[in-house]
């Protein structure tokens, strides 16, 4: 196997904040295996409130590529090797994970959501992130979005007046849109907080409490008149026992639970407990990372995955956009190919 790991910075098209941070530009690490005449990629995307940095996710994956197989059916093995190397899943396994679905799918001449038996479906329309910024810059992104077809957005809150913010995207934007204030809540207020953004029409309310509160949670799901979706609380397939009665929905993220074979578990595994799911992205991601969650999103409710529409300068075409719905290449695997 000819395998080469490398970083590349991505850039923001517009700064993009959320309650706990602000990032303009952001350190991938990408990974390509070549054998015969396919290429294989898989894409690692950093987020510190994991405590992962693009240093210790390079390392990781450059210590981890004796795991890949050599027969490239043997994903179970592959996921028993990731889970027992990164119990808590992360952006490392993901990438590996990312490029054996990959090079799997390749190998068997199919684009991976048939390889996945996904192909029938139809997947949700993705939503378009607006980040915190002034309300009248938020409106304007808003309208921006609505414009290029979008239909759904998310609306990331924690800072300033919730009411302002919506009113003035409201005023542009007249389809869907979900909230996610990322844990920026206590537990006491977030019910009043949702009470008062409850009329202007949301979709559901994402992760508004610390994700380690649970019981919180449970608490403001039990009072809010919208549903509660996690995110930072749904990291792995275990965590989605827990958080049944807690929540209405739950974010799956490749790059947080470790990849494809994670995700579908987590997918199924919420839908036997009742639960909707979201496949979600990290903010800058390119199109290698999307397209992996883009070809699982026919399982799902919900879409957000939008990482590689938010940046200026992605290096591939894979699963492309229109008015808010994927557009399916046919080229086997992921059906990346170099912008």
């Amino acid at each position: 196997m000819n395998l080469t790991v490398r970083t590349l910075d991505v850039h923001l098209a517009v700064p993009f904040a959320i309650s706990r941070a602000v990032r303009t530009e952001k350190r991938l690490v990408l990974v390509e295996l070549r054998e015969q005449d396919r290429v294989a990629y898989g894409e690692a995307s950093p987020d510190p409130f994991f405590g992962e940095t693009p240093e210790s996710l390079e390392a990781d994956v450059r210590s981890a590529l004796e795991l890949l197989p050599e027969d490239p059916r043997d994903l179970a093995g592959l996921r028993a090797r990731l889970d027992a190397r990164f119990p808590h899943g992360g952006g490392a396994a993901c990438a590996l994970d990312i490029l054996a679905h990959d090079r799997a799918a390749q190998e068997r001449g199919l684009p991976l959501r048939s390889f996945l038996g996904l192909a029938p479906g139809d997947a949700p329309p993705t939503s378009f992130t607006i980040g915190i910024a002034e309300p009248s810059v938020m409106a304007e992104r808003a309208a921006a979005a609505k414009d290029a077809g979008f239909t759904v957005l998310k609306v990331k809150l924690g800072h300033g007046d919730d009411v302002v913010i919506l009113e003035a995207i409201r005023r542009v934007f007249d389809g869907t849109i979900r909230v996610d204030p990322n844990a920026a809540w206590t537990p006491e207020e977030a019910p009043a907080r949702i009470e008062r953004i409850a009329a202007f029409g949301l979709e559901f309310v994402e992760q508004p409490v610390a994700p380690g509160d649970i019981d919180g949670l449970r608490y403001v799901r039990e009072r809010s008149p919208l549903p509660i979706v996690a995110d930072e609380a749904a990291v792995r397939l275990a965590d989605v026992d827990r958080l049944a009665g807690a929540c209405d929905g739950i974010n799956v993220k490749l790059q947080k639970c470790g990849g494809v074979a994670e995700g579908r578990a987590m997918i199924e595994r919420a839908h036997e407990l009742g639960l909707k799911v979201m496949l979600g992205c990290r903010a800058a991601e390119t199109s290698v990372a999307i397209a992996a969650a883009a070809h699982l999103a026919p399982a799902v409710e919900w879409a957000d995955l939008d990482g590689n529409l938010l940046i200026s300068d992605d290096p591939y075409r894979a699963v492309g956009v229109k008015a808010g719905r994927f557009v399916y290449s046919g080229r086997p695997g992921l059906g990346a190919i170099p912008a």
